[in-house]
């Protein structure tokens, strides 16, 4: 049994590590995670027939086609009826006990370390539905600016959505599947937003290349999403994200790569404690919630504040009364009837 395997470079032999092992075997073609078939998944009880209606939808197929034969033909399925990994990842009902790696992690802390999580959720669906189930994450506990323009509303996001979007597409079609111990990342913080997948730069492409040039690490799945106009231009994403935060004009992105690779977002500061910074005034917690409810809806009551927030109505009204005080918060008109105007 070999367990080691050297490489010869001029006159010298290299020991390659396992992921330059993994490389080297795909880069020859001999084996791609995607097209393997995976051994736990029965196609009876795991496939997702309405998965797969989406995804013909998605892709323009004639839903006339016989499903097996599609399967098949998009590599999806082999001859034997067994499922590949690639088939697991788009259409079954869960990967949860089939595969592992491919579980989707969002995380929300408080603070700027990893101390106190808010809210955690684990998406173990197809590939598709945690591309979006990740997005919906990330927009809940990011804030949304809104600019008033000819009586129109304009939502402006912190993160803006095309550079958000193509950075969870990119870590979940990216990410090394053969390395079992680590999930896809996406983790808030109150300055930044992070997206890992494990994996660095894949094999064949040269640090100088990053962001020119594109290596494929699993080609059926990024044919499966470029079907399904999840992806455009291969090798176009980085650029795509560079573009979107520039023209976007509020904070920065970054990226690192080594055994991962990670995409950080900085976060703009909240409304409400700009609002309080700029007055000289502290801020409570409850205050900047309740200001953030009033911009959104001058006409909130304090039954709908206590709801949102949590918190009775007394500790409402005396927030209520602090911001009043502060000279942050006026009412006009009565009690019914009247609005919330925020100075």
């Amino acid at each position: 049994m070999f367990k080691r395997i050297f490489i010869r470079i001029g006159p010298n032999s290299q020991k390659l590590t396992r992921n330059e092992i993994v490389s080297f075997f795909q880069k020859e073609g001999r084996i791609r995670f995607d097209e393997l078939e995976n051994s736990k998944a029965n196609f009876n009880r795991d496939f997702d027939e309405e998965a797969f209606i989406k995804f013909i939808e998605l892709s323009n197929i004639t839903p006339a086609i016989d499903h097996k034969f599609l399967l098949e033909n998009l590599d999806c399925m082999l001859e034997n009826g067994k499922l590949t990994n690639a088939g697991v990842l788009f259409f079954a009902k869960s990967t949860e006990f089939l595969l592992l790696q491919a579980k989707v992690v969002c995380v929300l802390y408080k603070g700027t370390e990893k101390l106190n999580i808010l809210d955690k959720k684990d998406f173990y669906g197809n590939i598709i539905q945690n591309i979006e189930d990740a997005i919906m994450f990330v927009k809940r506990h990011t804030n949304i600016e809104y600019k008033i323009e000819n009586l129109r509303r304009e939502e402006i996001p912190e993160i803006p959505d095309i550079a958000l979007r193509e950075a969870i597409i990119n870590a979940v079609f990216h990410r090394d599947y053969f390395e079992k111990g680590a999930n896809v990342m996406i983790e808030i913080f109150d300055d930044r937003v992070e997206i890992s997948n494990p994996g660095g730069l894949p094999y064949g492409l040269d640090a100088k290349e990053f962001g020119t040039k594109s290596v494929v690490r699993n080609p059926v799945i990024a044919s499966l999403l470029n079907r399904a106009d999840y992806i455009e231009q291969i090798g176009t994403g980085i650029n795509r994200i560079k573009n979107s935060v520039k023209e976007h004009g509020q904070g920065n992105v970054e990226f690192y790569y080594n055994n991962f690779f990670i995409v950080t977002f900085t976060r703009t500061k909240k409304v409400g404690k700009k609002l309080g910074v700029r007055l000289g005034v502290k801020l409570g917690e409850n205050e900047i919630k309740i200001l953030k409810l009033m911009k959104d809806n001058e006409y909130i009551t304090t039954k709908e504040l206590s709801k949102h927030i949590r918190i009775s109505t007394t500790a409402v009204d005396n927030n209520i009364s602090k911001l009043k005080k502060k000279g942050i918060l006026k009412r006009i008109g009565p009690a019914k009837g009247g609005h919330w105007k925020i100075k």
